[in-house]
């Protein structure tokens, strides 16, 4: 669907309990840990290529070295062309996956058609989310979490950045302190899983995503036609 004027005053109204969402999310990952995982892994491997390459052309010193923070700042900002599409293919394969469709591990490659538009978004993320950083913080970790689903929003819905940077922010924004803390567990579980050895992020990687993005997303925004 592509629609570069989309109405986001309507915002759709919608609930959920955390516990209970998680606990959905670990029945879904049932059969496609695997796929998951080795999607995060093929981002993973590309963004540390990324940034080894561009590193090259940005060098920042390595610890105990004060590290070059324009420089950094750089390389992240450069790396978006290549590494946002990516995600969203990653992103993607929940939202699918939600909706009975069929997926498959070569469609993470699948929106780099769309690489002008997520990488803005992903440049106004960034330049909206320092910003709220550098004005006492609170800001930034608000808009860090309220422009979540931004990038789907453009690859599914077919949205313009600012509309879909927008529909994200509203949305999330009427349960902010949920889907943070939805957030939170998800990543603490990561966290956990990354720990333990690596071994619990075959369950820790899957459940981020299709919790997230296969089962929040679709209860907020499935309904909202563009």
């Amino acid at each position: 669907m592509q629609n570069e004027n989309v109405d986001v005053k309507n915002i759709p109204e919608y609930d959920f309990d955390i516990i209970e969402m998680i606990k959905e999310g670990f029945n879904r990952i049932e059969g496609v840990k695997g796929l998951f995982l080795g999607a995060f892994l093929v981002y993973i491997v590309v963004a540390i290529i990324v940034q080894i390459v561009l590193g090259i052309f940005f060098p920042s010193p390595p610890p105990p070295a004060q590290p070059n923070l324009l420089n950094q700042q750089i390389v992240t900002i450069l790396s978006y062309p290549v590494l946002m599409p990516l995600i969203v293919g990653v992103i993607m394969l929940a939202i699918h996956y939600s909706r009975g469709e069929p997926i498959a591990f070569n469609s993470i490659f699948n929106y780099y058609h769309l690489t002008g538009k997520l990488a803005l978004a992903g440049l106004l993320i960034y330049i909206m989310t320092v910003i709220g950083f550098v004005l006492l913080i609170l800001p930034g970790i608000y808009l860090s979490i309220a422009y979540v689903f931004t990038l789907p929003l453009i690859a599914d819905k077919g949205m313009g950045v600012w509309d879909a940077m927008e529909l994200s922010r509203k949305a999330v924004t009427k349960h902010w302190f949920k889907v943070f803390g939805l957030f939170f567990l998800l990543s603490l579980i990561m966290t956990l899983g990354a720990l333990a050895l690596g071994i619990g992020l075959i369950w820790a990687v899957p459940l981020l995503f299709v919790t997230l993005y296969g089962l929040l997303y679709p209860l907020i925004f499935d309904g909202v036609s563009v």
